[in-house]
């Protein structure tokens, strides 16, 4: 049962951290076209990918429920769930929020943004996206290193 928990867990990371990680650059893209609707669909699917690395992590802890050689006090994996919880919450909610308030005020003015206001939400959409492209590769090494077993 452990073994299909844990093939289970890596196939459904390989399937929705890459999307998660990537999705906001999406909505960055229609940011700098101007295109509030497509910022508003990468608000979206930003924050469903990421919501499905929650199926993973699940999975995750039913592996390690089931090992014999794992537990929740390894330091590892301390230190990698804390990061998952603050990449995930970053993904799920802030860059959707940031997008979906950037996509209304897109579409209620039209596609016509003020060039400093767009580059102030730029800039925040950026910074945001790259902590996640920091966060979930942080996590994936944590996950297959293992240091300290």
């Amino acid at each position: 049962m452990h073994t299909l928990l844990s093939i289970l867990h890596v196939l459904l990371v390989a399937i929705t951290v890459g999307p998660a990680m990537f999705l906001p650059w999406l909505g960055e893209r229609a940011l700098r076209e101007r295109d509030g609707d497509r910022v508003h669909l990468a608000g979206r699917r930003c924050m469903a990918f990421n919501a499905l690395t929650l199926v993973a992590a699940l999975f995750g802890v039913l592996t390690t429920v089931t090992s014999d050689r794992y537990s929740f006090a390894d330091a590892w994996l301390i230190i990698a769930s804390t990061l998952y919880v603050v990449a995930v919450v970053n993904g799920a909610a802030v860059i959707p929020g940031v997008l979906a308030r950037v996509g209304k005020e897109l579409q209620d003015a039209h596609g016509v943004m003020d060039g400093e206001l767009l580059e102030r939400r730029r800039g925040r959409l950026l910074a945001l996206s790259g902590l996640n492209l920091v966060l979930y590769p942080a996590v994936v090494i944590l996950m297959t290193w293992r240091p300290g077993t």
